[in-house]
């Protein structure tokens, strides 16, 4: 297969527009460094959508070694009995406000009935998610505080609309004082609800369980990031795995990273990056795959 039978259209483009990129002072060395990566993010679909996670991988694991985590931001785990309380907690909360919400004839309950029930189920429900807070952020019920408190105020809206179904029936019925009790409970826990929503942002936002009270790191920190020894691992590693790319790769998706690469090659002669003799060694480095093997 010929270097243009290997090539589309569109590939070419890429490769002119990816060349066209670099820095117009860019030494030979440097843009011929370029070239490998150039050709497959143009040529190999299945590479080239890979790569971001790759050295996303290879940045982290480098970072890993080079600053190792402390006890204090590793994640931490829970208990089983932390899971079953949690789910213990969520169901008292969606059982709560269904006891005068649902049922027969619209409810379980009449609000009446159901007022002093469905209120000691909140108040137990938000005093189980109070007692469990501290911890949310590193139970896998909750994403790891990816999700969790939105959850409050969702159910800070279901213990209020509760709360109004009471209101709403008191003029129609003698208020026994057990109906008081429960209203009275339905309110507190909506509006406490609504304050550990508050706090629960905020520990979503800091995940103070496993990260001592600061943020996670979401990626390499910049001081970590400019190292000279920090990128050349890196940089190695993307080396290591374009050579296994290309070892397990197709005779045709080869070709097309050669072809790639002679195209590369040819553009940084046209714009005077390489001289003829350079252009000649590196294209025959291209044809012997040295690059790659």
């Amino acid at each position: 297969m010929t270097a243009s039978s290997a090539m589309t259209p569109e590939v070419r483009a890429a490769v002119t527009s990816a060349v066209e990129a670099l820095p117009a002072d860019a030494t030979a060395e440097a843009a011929l460094a370029a070239v490998p990566q150039i050709a497959i993010l143009a040529a190999h679909p299945e590479a080239a959508a890979a790569y971001p996670n790759v050295r996303r991988g290879l940045e982290m694991a480098e970072f890993g070694r080079l600053h190792p985590t402390t006890p204090d931001e590793r994640p931490r785990t829970v208990s089983r009995g932390y899971l079953w309380l949690s789910v213990t907690a969520l169901v008292l909360a969606l059982v709560a406000p269904a006891l005068i919400m649902t049922g027969r004839n619209g409810r379980a309950f009449e609000p009446e009935v159901g007022a002093l029930p469905s209120g000691i189920l909140m108040a137990l429900s938000l005093v189980l998610f109070i007692w469990l807070e501290p911890r949310r952020t590193s139970s896998p019920l909750y994403r790891g505080g990816d999700f969790g408190a939105p959850l409050f105020v969702v159910t800070a809206v279901l213990w209020a609309i509760g709360a109004f179904i009471v209101l709403g029936s008191a003029p129609r019925y003698d208020v026994s004082p057990e109906a008081a009790v429960g209203l009275v409970l339905q309110i507190l826990s909506a509006l406490g609800s609504v304050v550990l929503a508050v706090f629960a942002f905020r520990h979503d936002r800091e995940r103070p369980t496993w990260a001592g009270g600061r943020k996670p790191r979401l990626g390499v920190p910049p001081e970590i990031a400019g190292l000279p020894e920090f990128r050349a691992a890196v940089e190695d590693g993307v080396v290591t795995w374009r050579r296994h790319v290309f070892s397990v790769s197709t005779q045709s998706e080869r070709a097309a990273l050669v072809a790639a690469e002679e195209a590369a090659v040819a553009v940084l002669r046209d714009r005077g990056t390489l001289t003829a003799s350079q252009f000649d060694q590196a294209l025959q480095r291209v044809r012997s795959r040295a690059d790659w093997t």
